[in-house]
């Protein structure tokens, strides 16, 4: 009975060392260079689509989105993962100030390169709240 306790307690952890490093690999994959080229295209191509943007729109936001990215993976930060500054709650997280300041230029890029009409459906688009998949 002890050895049989023995094993499942090995497999346990066995598996959990599987799972927890496909997990880590998946953290660090989201932050490659390859990854945020293509999220920047996404993200060009989703609001080019949305907001009826012409190709040299397309590429200034293709352009500043791709340096958005860079700065936030520089930081190990992402805008579904924000590091962790002091907040009044302990479940509460909030950007870094360097990845405020990254969001704050990356909106003033935006703001120049969209007409006011698309900007004003940009920052609808950007406030609606977030539904799960």
């Amino acid at each position: 009975m002890k050895l049989l306790t023995t094993c499942l307690l090995t497999l346990t952890l066995l598996a959990l060392l599987v799972v927890g490093s496909h997990v880590a690999k998946a953290q660090t994959a989201a932050s490659t260079p390859a990854a945020v080229e293509v999220r920047s295209k996404q993200v060009a191509r989703y609001l080019a689509a949305a907001l009826q943007l012409s190709g040299k729109q397309q590429k200034a936001v293709e352009r500043s989105s791709r340096t958005y990215f860079q700065q936030l993976s520089t930081l190990g930060e992402s805008p579904e993962r924000p590091g962790l500054v002091a907040a009044s709650a302990s479940e509460r997280t909030l950007p870094s100030p360097a990845a405020l300041q990254a969001e704050q230029t990356y909106e003033q890029t935006l703001a120049r390169i969209f007409t006011p009409g698309q900007y004003n459906a940009y920052s609808w688009l950007t406030r609606q709240p977030v539904t799960s998949r």
